[in-house]
């Protein structure tokens, strides 16, 4: 059935921090504001990604709504939260702010579109418990985060293999009895890492497929206490220090150069931020790690060397930790790992390099390569996702004079600043294409633009204006900005879902602001000094 059409002053869609953070910005403010989510609760990312290990890579406190009303209510009880954990901490949340009275759940968003003559948005759901709904809106904002879209490899055969088989996005909410199962894992991202590390001593056998190797970085895990410092950081100065950060975390680069140090002080200072855990080896690197090929190839050679020491058999560490550099490390997303590559040491684990042994059909009972047979009880597809713009262009979203974002996207990727669309009037969205996202992380980023399109929305009331969009010429020159700055960096000579690359067909491009979260704070804040400079406002 198909209920009442509903005008909202803005819908939301999604329910991860993005979301949760806006509808509460919004609702503050005092407009009309509703949420719709395909989850049956808030959470985003953490409600559909439940595989064993699953878990941030970003530490607490960061890793958390920056909203004073719910700042350190909540007290977790590890520096990087799983996600049972983090499903908990929106549920705290929930309760403190009451976000899911403003929220329909289980209802997928099919289609956006915008009405030339009412300038008003219609947004059409389905939901599992009330069928389709249609619902208008002034503005949208679009919060269906970077990995909204799954990928899920098609073999030859697939459909005949008789075992149980899932991506790790759609882990079962009743879970997956693994203990003493033959289990296949393909892929080696960041889920893959997850999952491998906590069932590779449950399962009878676990098999590993890798096409490309994660160079990941000890996470450096430890419990917190309700009164550890990073359960009582102070509000005011932990959101500043965010903003004027490289990545969205408190700690700053190695203040040096490559070429600045000698080569006893370059391994000195690794060693430091390498030992200290989690993703400083990365942001917190020397300052020209990712555009000075020399400095690079060193980086790369350190964390080799720490890898290989800790695995045993020379074939598996070859595999994990290549002698030869397989690309410029840090231009694929590392993970963060806790006892991954101890795992291989286990009998019960093998790796296949997929390079050199590649799939080549499903089985009943298993997969068949190009040299070996295998049985399996589980496969689990660790395959990712369509990255940063998959979760857009699933949508049915239509601008002005009825233009597909699909179409207008097919050829590269188009916005302006990393939250609005040229032709997409009142349109905003939130850790996406073309903003810091997949260099910063949700709670920084979503913090950041949240508030600027509150301002936004802001202007258009209180100015009596029907919308707000940018100009194309504003667009191609955020379009612009965002490839100049990723052309100088080594980004570019890597296939990664950075770049697009790991969707057939996708346009090879910048998807993600390179320039820092401090430089794209500034520029964000200038643009909406004067809005007409790059928008069009009616």
């Amino acid at each position: 059935m198909t209920v009442d059409i509903i005008h909202y002053d803005a819908i939301v869609v999604g329910g991860g921090f993005g979301a949760v953070r806006s509808l509460y910005n919004l609702r503050k403010a005092g407009y009309n504001v509703h949420g719709y989510e395909k989850g049956s609760a808030i959470g985003g990312v953490w409600h559909h990604n439940r595989y064993p290990g699953a878990r941030v890579d970003s530490d607490i406190p960061i890793y958390q709504l920056f909203l004073e009303e719910s700042w350190d209510v909540f007290k977790f009880t590890e520096l990087y939260p799983g996600w049972k954990e983090i499903q908990a901490y929106f549920k705290h949340v929930d309760e403190k702010l009451q976000i899911s009275k403003d929220f329909t759940f289980n209802s997928t968003v099919t289609a956006c579109h915008w009405n030339d003559a009412s300038n008003k948005w219609t947004v059409t759901s389905q939901s599992t418990d009330l069928g389709e709904i249609v619902s208008t809106a002034t503005h949208i904002v679009f919060c269906t985060g970077f990995a909204a879209k799954k990928i899920i490899p098609q073999f030859r055969n697939q459909e005949g293999y008789k075992g149980q088989w899932f991506h790790t996005a759609d882990w079962p909410w009743s879970g997956v009895d693994i203990k003493g199962k033959k289990v296949a894992v393909i892929g080696t991202g960041a889920s893959g890492v997850q999952l491998i590390q906590e069932i590779a001593s449950e399962v009878s056998s676990l098999t590993v497929f890798q096409r490309n190797i994660n160079t990941a970085i000890p996470m450096r895990q430890r419990k917190l206490t309700p009164d550890a410092p990073e359960n009582n950081k102070n509000f005011a100065e932990t959101e500043a220090a965010i903003k004027k950060s490289s990545a969205g975390f408190t700690w700053t680069n190695i203040p040096y150069r490559y070429t600045d140090l000698m080569p006893e002080e370059r391994r000195e200072q690794l060693a430091k931020i390498y030992e200290t855990g989690g993703l400083r080896f990365v942001s917190g690197n020397f300052l020209d790690a990712v555009t000075n090929k020399d400095a690079n190839k060193y980086c790369y050679e350190f964390w080799k060397d720490s890898v290989r020491a800790r695995v045993k058999d020379p074939r598996k560490a070859e595999l994990l930790a290549p002698t030869q550099q397989p690309y410029w490390i840090f231009t694929k997303r590392p993970s963060l790992e806790q006892n991954f590559y101890e795992a291989f040491n286990q009998d019960n684990v093998d790796i296949v390099d997929l390079r050199n042994d590649s799939i080549v059909e499903f089985t009943e009972t298993g997969i068949r390569t190009t040299t070996q047979e295998f049985d399996f009880d589980i496969v689990v597809f660790a395959t990712g996702f369509d990255a940063v713009t998959g979760g857009f262009t699933q949508v049915d979203i239509r601008g002005q004079n009825g233009l597909k974002l699909s179409d207008k996207w097919k050829n590269g990727t188009f916005t302006h600043l990393g939250m609005t669309i040229a032709d997409m009037p009142n349109f905003f969205f939130m850790y996406g294409p073309q903003g810091p996202t997949a260099f910063s992380n949700g709670p920084t980023c979503t913090t950041i633009q949240s508030d600027w399109a509150l301002n936004a929305i802001n202007h258009v009331k209180k100015n009596n204006l029907k919308y707000i969009v940018p100009s194309a010429k504003a667009e191609q020159e955020w379009r612009k900005r965002v490839n100049d700055l990723c052309e100088a960096t080594l980004f570019p000579e890597t296939k990664s879902w950075f770049m697009g690359s790991n969707v057939e067909g996708k346009t090879i491009e910048a998807l993600n602001y390179i320039g820092g979260i401090k430089s794209y704070v500034e520029l964000i804040d200038d643009a909406e000094k004067d809005y007409s400079r790059d928008f069009i406002l009616v």
